[in-house]
């Protein structure tokens, strides 16, 4: 009974319906480029990792992914919660996109239509996503991916 409620309280907590506004607030402020699409599944896997929450939370516009990555615990397990997370980032894309609040260009870059609607997402989260957004600002995809190690997606 317990593992079937610990396993209902994590999906409930993982839902894409929940995830989609904190996908959504880091493109908000992005400046979009080139196959920026492919940020999208980083930012779940790296804003709910608790223990890049104190990065996150303290980030500056002068905090870069260098300094984000300068501390490898921080990053530890990332091409697994990538791999976790990939549905739930389709399903989450394609939420926004039936809301028409997002689209997706022929760059494969992404254009906020709309505000983020916030009122089921978890604040926090939605904030770690707004500051991943000004921590990877200036960079190309191809680079974020280097610099944390990834060699696909």
């Amino acid at each position: 009974m317990t593992s079937q409620a610990s396993e209902h309280l994590y999906t409930l907590h993982r839902t894409p319906f929940a995830l989609a506004p904190v996908i959504h607030g880091f493109y908000q402020d992005w400046e979009p480029v080139e196959k920026d699409l492919l940020l999208s599944y980083l930012i779940l896997p790296i804003v709910t990792y608790k223990p890049m929450h104190g990065f996150l939370k303290g980030a500056r516009t002068d905090s870069s992914i260098r300094t984000m990555s300068s501390v490898t615990s921080r990053l530890v397990g990332l091409e697994i919660r990538i791999e976790e997370f990939k549905p739930i980032t389709n399903a989450a894309l394609l939420i926004l996109a039936s809301e028409e609040s997002l689209e997706v260009t022929q760059e494969l870059s992404i254009k906020t239509l709309k505000k983020p609607n916030v009122s089921n997402s978890d604040k926090n989260l939605f904030r770690y996503g707004q500051k991943l957004s000004m921590v990877l600002a200036g960079e190309n995809v191809v680079s974020i991916y280097r610099m944390l190690g990834l060699k696909s997606l």
